[in-house]
């Protein structure tokens, strides 16, 4: 009966470690670089941006003339017949006539009641929301990039202590095996010890597959490739408490939300002066 103490089924023996020691470090400076040169909602962003600049140039906003041109022409070939004062008939045959003309109009609005003027402030409140808006995509990509990056650095830190665990429960189980032999305990407490390394061993596999799904997160984030390995950075730096009355004020000064929404409300009221304007 002794024997069946010794048939263990140790799911990660043929597992290793998710991270190796030759695996690249990804700091959290490293990370935000990455993300703002290749993140590719916030690439979309700037070129957003770079076209509501370009419209909010003044000379899109109706102040500059209208040139119209048209041009025509025409060629007349025929063949005709003329009488001449002493009764001598004459034919032309292939007789051309030419005829051209051309015209240039130029037409330019002297005052529209301030229309095109408030579609200029328009323009531009448009172009400074668009620039309001890169932030936004920046913060929020950022804080999307955090919580995946510290989720990462959390499970790096939950796996490394299911790995410590793991080893424990194998030294009990060596413990277990010697004791029994030696009839200081029971079946019972070896077996106990076989379960408590079966249950180790799949928190820990578990644990290392939320890791790699964690990392091909952050991978695709970084706009990488999905299969690169690195180390996270578990050292977390907490900063001092914040007061709630400074932390409002500075939200209503700094919130970029609030500022987007300004921005629509200002040009709501250009698109009202323009109807007025006519």
């Amino acid at each position: 009966m002794r024997s069946i103490f010794y048939t263990i089924p140790l799911i990660l023996l043929f597992f290793g470690p998710l991270a190796n020691a030759q695996d690249e470090l990804l700091t959290k400076e490293e990370a935000i670089d990455l993300v703002l040169e290749n993140n590719l909602d916030i690439q979309v962003a700037r070129n957003t941006k770079l076209i509501d600049e370009n419209n909010a140039n003044i000379l899109n906003s109706g102040y500059l003339p209208s040139v119209t041109g048209n041009a025509s022409g025409s060629i007349d070939k025929q063949n005709s017949e003329g009488v001449l004062g002493n009764g001598d008939v004459r034919t032309a045959e292939g007789a051309e006539t030419r005829r051209y003309n051309a015209a240039v109009n130029v037409n330019y609005t002297l005052f529209d009641g301030l229309g095109r003027y408030y579609n200029y402030k328009s323009f531009q409140e448009r172009s400074e929301q668009s620039e309001l808006e890169v932030r936004q995509t920046i913060e929020n990509t950022i804080l999307q990039l955090f919580t995946v990056y510290y989720e990462a650095a959390r499970l790096t830190e939950n796996t490394a202590n299911l790995e410590r665990a793991l080893e424990i429960s194998k030294d009990r189980l060596k413990r277990a095996q010697y004791q029994f032999e030696f009839g200081q305990n029971t079946g019972l407490d070896v077996l106990n010890a076989e379960v408590d390394i079966n249950t180790d061993s799949i928190n820990l596999l578990n644990s290392r597959q939320e890791l790699r799904n964690t990392m091909r997160d952050l991978n695709l984030i970084l706009n990488r490739d999905l299969e690169d390995q690195f180390l996270a950075d578990t050292t977390v730096t907490f900063i001092p408490s914040l007061e709630m009355e400074a932390m409002y004020d500075e939200a209503q000064l700094n919130n970029v939300r609030l500022q987007i929404v300004e921005k629509d409300l200002n040009m709501g009221l250009n698109d009202i002066r323009v109807a007025k304007s006519g």
